[in-house]
């Protein structure tokens, strides 16, 4: 989900996208709430919360208050929460609107607040005096300080599936960086990172940090373990800065299993235990699981500290994590096998005891060690972790947690397995191309279907590689002493070069610069020209005797040998020919096959002498045996996935073995004569190819590479055929084949023009997702078969090709008269004046005007500052000689802003109401008791001599008459 200019706009991480909602706000804050389907917004300058469908519909605002600085979605509880700056608050409300709360006060400028509703905890970024990261409970209870920070952090992210927290640190200057921790603040990774914080938005989805560019208007992503240089995920600028980013998938939102309860009734979700099972009932307890403790109340757990009740067991070093702890040991020190004991590095005495690793030797004898972070297997020798010879059991990449554990992860277009080791591969079946010396054979990779591509009886057949863009095999015939190439379904083929060679054994494709190399042992040299056989030159013919294997690296720039003469060795290359360097040269006899993994970035390469396969680092550091004379005599070898497959000379036969362990070798069934060289075709292995080069990827108009496959599309006004390769123009419809039904007729509006006009069969056109219609932008689009329909919007008004506003006058009474009487007089040659003029309707109020006022002078367009001051998407229009704003609210709302809706209009209509009703009863109340209390006066008075008091009175009344007349 991307917030982008004023809507919200769905992009799959290749890069395409498409509105889902509009008119949100140009400042927003995204979630998203995966298993109910729908997602959530706050608009930051209005003080909007609003909610609608993953797919744009059934929108609804939930809220209206101002200073949102957070949003997150907790997919548990169903409840959104926000933080609020200004009060000092983080507010949660159910995700239907109701049952408003606050769970934090009187807290420091509180920001990006996140969730954890599995671990039942609250994160947020207080930007007080010391930047800081803050945590609670789900019920704002348990406040503590994960972190504090000397530099400014600006934008919180939380990682799920690795229990991570990453956020946005930017220190004096233009430094930044983006660092990470675990929810206790431990395990801290900080990485320098160049970018411009000023609008950045950030999101985290496997291997992977998404952030938004508002200058270059991009969303690029980076590794979050090690940073680096940017990725664009979007392939085009966007038209508008991005707002907020947030990938969307269950990874993100995970629901863990709740074990069985222990007390009947019980539920962890409608409790108030944390990572227990509860119950409202009064039956109901509250358990904590290993490594945690019963809070003295009873109705949370906390983390024990084992690191601080000193019976942990570690020999020196400990440290704490949520739920259990790890030993560790300093510098110079080993952690032996029992993850306990630290023992001091001293190498063996005798050679006796064969370790994987390395050996110490201590008071109670040797003992196998291994490198940090991993473990020693259970047969005391070997060792299993990201930095041991099995890469902790990982088929691509290894993350080391802390000691002792880490996780498998794939790169993109791979799938990590049930096994939580091994990565499969998306796309087509995987298959092999074999050099089998009189004949090239295409081969299923587990062996059960081969055939011939092409046959050479009289050849001796023993190099090969492919090219994924053209789909064309390259080989070398050492017999006939030629190069050529053919189509990789043998329907073509084409000579290179006849002369010149001598025994070219070696022979690989540069995908990426459109370039051939070979190896030629009887000539010691490498070679290479172009595909076609054009520009061909030496490459290297010096300090080279009997060169054989050859691989290529495009990304990095290199090209790797192998060499079988006096001084066996395998090699490097920059394909400039620059910097030429050994990786391997001990222990080598007839270093033969040689193939590089892209995935794991690793090198491997077979002896044909001493019947071993090794691999190594592609620097030839971290070098590993994985086979030793279980395939016979190995002449070459290919990788792909999990799986190293390898041609064995002396038994005639192909061999596939685990790539990381090189056990459990497995036969393939095929009758072969001589198998030499072999390579794995599929769209991975050889990443970077840009298939859109060869006939523009076999679409008709445009073509984008994307991970080794091709992806057409086409033009404005036209539509991609269901072959998915053409375009058909938006004025036909094809309908697969032509019958005597379908007619041709000549459409005379439109001289010269032929329409066709499908009458029984026809595929109707989506005009209104395609962006064919003609609607306004005012105007919603509804498509129905073989036709769309324009609607004007609420508050618009029109044909739905043109579409206008309504516009309403407010006659504001001001506190003078006069001022009113000149207010009114005015407002009324105004609306005259609009009345006369031509955009004016002949019929209706003059009060209800359909066009904007562009032509009077009178009234005019609000400025930029002031886009924010309607709400609603209400317009905004200026009186300059009153020098007062008025909003022409979109139907629906009303109000000097349209800040009410009708419903809450009505509802403080209302509230009005009740509160005119109150105060009549409270002031007849007064006035009854007053008049009870002068009655009862009355009364008194005359019961007590009432008679003299009236006498006095007409006595004085006598007196004053007298004086008057006198």
């Amino acid at each position: 989900l991307l917030g982008l200019g004023n809507s919200i706009q769905r992009m799959n991480l290749d890069g395409d996208q498409r509105r889902i909602v509009s008119r949100v706000g140009r400042s927003i804050l995204l979630d998203f709430h995966f298993s109910e389907g729908t997602m959530f917004w706050a608009d930051t300058h209005a003080g909007h919360i609003s909610r609608a469908g993953l797919d744009g519909t059934r929108r609804q605002l939930l809220s209206s208050v101002k200073g949102i600085t957070g949003l997150a979605v907790d997919w548990i509880e169903n409840t959104v929460l926000w933080s609020n700056a200004e009060r000092g608050t983080i507010q949660r409300m159910d995700t239907d609107g109701r049952n408003k709360k606050i769970v934090l006060r009187d807290l420091s400028q509180p920001r990006s607040v996140v969730v954890d509703p599995n671990e039942r905890y609250i994160f947020w970024l207080s930007d007080g005096l010391t930047p800081s990261l803050q945590r609670s409970d789900m019920n704002g209870g348990k406040r503590a300080t994960v972190l504090k920070a000397a530099d400014r952090l600006k934008v919180l992210a939380i990682d799920h599936r690795d229990r991570r927290l990453f956020w946005v640190q930017q220190g004096q200057g233009v430094h930044t960086a983006i660092g990470s921790c675990n929810y206790d603040g431990n395990i801290i990774n900080v990485f320098n990172q160049p970018f411009r914080p000023q609008s950045l938005r950030m999101t985290i989805f496997l291997d992977y940090v998404y952030l938004t560019d508002s200058k270059s208007k991009r969303i690029t992503r980076v590794n979050k373990y090690t940073g680096g240089r940017g990725e664009n995920v979007n392939s085009k600028r966007m038209p508008h800065p991005p707002a907020d980013v947030k990938v969307v998938h269950p990874i993100n939102q995970p629901v863990e299993e709740i074990p069985t309860p222990f007390t009947p009734g019980c539920n962890v979700h409608t409790g108030e235990c944390v990572k227990v099972c509860s119950s409202h009932s009064d039956t109901g307890l509250c358990q904590c699981r290993d490594g945690f403790s019963l809070s003295k109340q009873g109705n949370y757990c906390e983390d024990i500290n084992e690191c601080a009740l000193w019976n942990h067991g570690c020999s020196l070093g400990c440290e704490n994590v949520p739920g259990s702890y790890f030993c560790t040991c300093p510098k110079g020190y080993l952690l032996l096998s029992d993850l306990k004991t630290c023992q001091e590095l001293k190498p063996c005495m005798e050679n006796g005891t064969v370790c994987d690793h390395a050996c110490v030797h201590t008071a109670e004898g040797d003992v196998c060690v291994c490198p940090e972070g991993s473990v020693l297997n259970s047969d005391g020798r070997s060792c299993t972790g990201c930095l041991s010879a099995d890469r902790g059991g990982c088929s691509q990449m290894c993350v080391t947690l802390y000691p002792g554990r880490w996780v498998c992860e794939c790169q993109p277009g791979y799938q990590l397995q049930p096994d939580g080791k091994h990565c499969a591969a998306a796309g087509p079946p995987v298959y092999l191309l074999f050099a089998n010396t009189v004949d090239i054979r295409k081969i299923n990779a587990d062996g059960k279907k081969s055939k011939t591509l092409l046959q050479e009886p009289r050849g001796g057949i023993i190099a090969l590689d492919y090219d994924p863009v053209q789909k064309q095999v390259y080989f070398a015939d050492k017999s006939l002493k030629r190069i050529e190439r053919a189509s990789l379904d043998g329907g073509f083929r084409e000579m290179l070069f006849s002369t010149g060679l001598d025994s070219p054994e070696g022979l690989a494709v540069d995908w990426v610069h459109r370039k051939l190399y070979w190896t030629d042992r009887g000539l010691s040299s490498i070679s290479r020209s172009g595909l076609n056989g054009m520009d061909r030159e030496i490459f290297i013919d010096e300090d080279i005797q009997k060169p054989r294997g050859i691989a290529l690296h495009p990304q990095a720039q290199k090209v790797y040998w192998t060499d079988m003469g006096s001084r066996p060795a395998v090699e490097r290359s920059g394909l400039n020919r620059d910097v030429r360097e050994v990786v391997v040269s001990t222990g080598l006899v007839s270093p033969s096959g040689l193939a590089v993994d892209h995935s794991s970035r690793r090198l491997y390469w077979c002896d044909l002498s001493r019947g071993v396969i090794e691999s190594a680092n592609l620097d030839g550091s971290d070098r590993h045996m994985l086979s030793e004379n279980q395939v016979g005599r190995p002449f070459d070898v290919a990788v792909f996935e999990n799986v190293l497959w390898v041609s064995d000379w002396e038994g005639h036969l192909l061999y596939r073995i685990d790539m990381r362990t090189g056990r459990n070798p497995e036969h393939l069934r095929d009758i072969s004569i001589k198998p030499a060289a072999l390579v794995v075709v599929h769209p991975f292995v050889k990443p970077g190819a840009n298939v859109c080069l060869h006939e523009n990827g076999g679409c008709a108009q445009i073509c984008e590479s994307r991970l080794g496959l091709a992806h057409c599309s086409c033009h404005s006004k036209h539509i991609l055929s269901a072959d998915g390769k053409d375009c058909l123009p938006i004025n036909s419809s094809f309908t697969g084949q032509y019958n005597d039904q379908n007619k041709t007729l000549n459409d005379e509006s439109t001289p010269l023009a032929i329409v066709c006009m499908c009458v029984s069969i026809f595929t109707d056109i989506d005009e209104c997702r395609l962006d064919m219609h003609g609607c306004d932008v005012n105007a919603e689009c509804l498509n129905a078969v073989g036709k769309y329909q324009c609607i004007c919007r609420p508050g618009f008004t029109g044909t739905g090709l043109s579409c206008h506003g309504k516009i309403h006058l407010f006659i504001v009474l001001t506190e003078t008269v006069s001022q009113d009487l000149d207010l009114i007089f005015m407002l009324f040659l105004v609306a005259e004046e609009l009345k006369s003029a031509s955009s004016w309707p002949s019929t209706g109020s003059p009060l209800d005007v359909t066009s904007p006022w562009q032509h009077n002078d009178a009234v005019q367009s609000c400025p930029s500052t002031h886009d924010s001051y309607c709400l609603y998407d209400g317009v905004c229009f200026y009186f300059p000689e009153m020098e007062s704003y008025a909003c022409n609210c979109v139907l629906g709302y009303m109000g000097e802003r349209c800040q009410f809706s009708d419903l809450e209009w009505w509802e403080l209509q209302q509230a009005e109401e009740e509160k005119r009703r109150n105060m009549a009863i409270a002031m007849c109340i007064v006035l009854l008791i007053t008049l009870l209390s002068i009655a009862a006066c009355i009364t008194y008075c005359c019961g007590n001599g009432c008679y003299l008091l009236i006498s006095v009175t007409l006595e004085s009344w006598r007196q004053n008459e007298i004086m008057n007349k006198m």
